[in-house]
């Protein structure tokens, strides 16, 4: 059977049932044709075929279609603002690894379901070529706002997996770690304001999975079930604030020393660890001369009447 004939036969039916229950089958209603479908359950392919023949008819008569298109699956739920968005970016961390990483992969994926709605699969897909970097952000031709705040800008969110997501794609795992090292970031500058002259372009997927170590899988996009669970996950508040910028050492007692003052200490520290060294040897050994004396009163007792079994 074609599938001209298919719908011809989904029609004939739909229009008899609406005769029969008094109901107007051209133009319909969006609630009759729902009806219709409840009444006369079937597969996916099916009901997609019924829809698809009423559709049709009511386009050949010049009417609306009833057909109420299904929402595209959303993780995003509630309210979709960048307020939202934002609140949810400032908590993910941005540095270190394998936090960092992950962090600017999640926050990617938020600004993808949360500001611009794409369901899972949509995220998922992203490709490069659906980007645009220059002085305004672009996703699917839609911009990506910034503000004064660089830790909840959106641009940013994204420049920032942008900067990094070439090399981790490409295993670049030294250029990647430096990309990010906290103790060279500055959370109160841009990162949307620099150009990205890394290797984004070469990571054929964009939204990646990452293994046990924290790397990303090459070719391997996150998955919709991982989707579903960062998603909350990263819009749960926890109080987390991130500390970056230069680290100095903590003050010791060896920073009044002289050159000479520090030379002996540190040679008094090598004998002592020498004879540290050394006790934990006899005491190995003697655990180990211990250890065999055990044995020997361990051993089994002959057992005459086990000799005997079987004689």
């Amino acid at each position: 059977m074609t599938e001209t004939s298919q719908l011809e036969r989904h029609w004939a039916r739909f229009e008899a049932w609406c005769t029969a229950s008094g109901r107007d089958a051209l133009p319909a209603t969006p609630e009759t044709v729902e009806q219709f479908l409840e009444c006369f359950p079937g597969s996916k392919s099916q009901q997609r075929l019924r829809r698809q023949a009423i559709a049709a008819q009511h386009l050949a008569a010049g009417e609306p279609s009833p057909i109420i298109v299904p929402p595209a699956d959303r993780v995003w739920t509630g309210e979709a603002s960048v307020a939202d968005v934002e609140q949810a970016l400032v908590e993910i961390p941005k540095y270190r690894h394998p936090v960092g990483l992950r962090g600017r992969r999640d926050a990617f994926l938020v600004v993808l379901v949360g500001l611009l709605q794409l369901s899972r699969q949509e995220a998922r897909s992203i490709t490069p070529g659906l980007i645009e970097v220059g002085s305004i952000v672009k996703i699917h031709g839609r911009v990506i706002p910034s503000n004064d705040d660089p830790a909840t800008c959106l641009a940013c969110a994204v420049t920032r997996w942008l900067r990094v997501v070439g090399n981790a794609y490409l295993g670049h795992q030294h250029e990647t770690r430096a990309l990010l090292d906290s103790t060279k970031a500055d959370l109160s500058e841009h990162d949307c304001g620099r150009p990205v002259t890394e290797p984004w372009r070469r990571a054929a997927k964009l939204l990646l999975s990452l293994d046990s170590y924290g790397w990303t899988r090459t070719d391997v996009p996150l998955s919709t079930r991982s989707i579903t669970s960062i998603v909350p996950a990263r819009r749960s508040s926890s109080g987390f604030v991130e500390d970056v910028g230069p680290h100095t050492r903590k003050p010791s007692r060896f920073d009044a020393l002289s050159a000479a003052e520090t030379y002996k200490e540190v040679g008094e520290l090598e004998v002592r660890v020498a004879a540290a060294f050394a006790r934990s040897a006899e005491v190995l050994a003697e655990a180990h001369r211990l250890g065999l004396a055990i044995d020997d009163l361990l051993a089994p007792m002959h057992d005459d009447d086990e000799d005997d079994e079987g004689v």
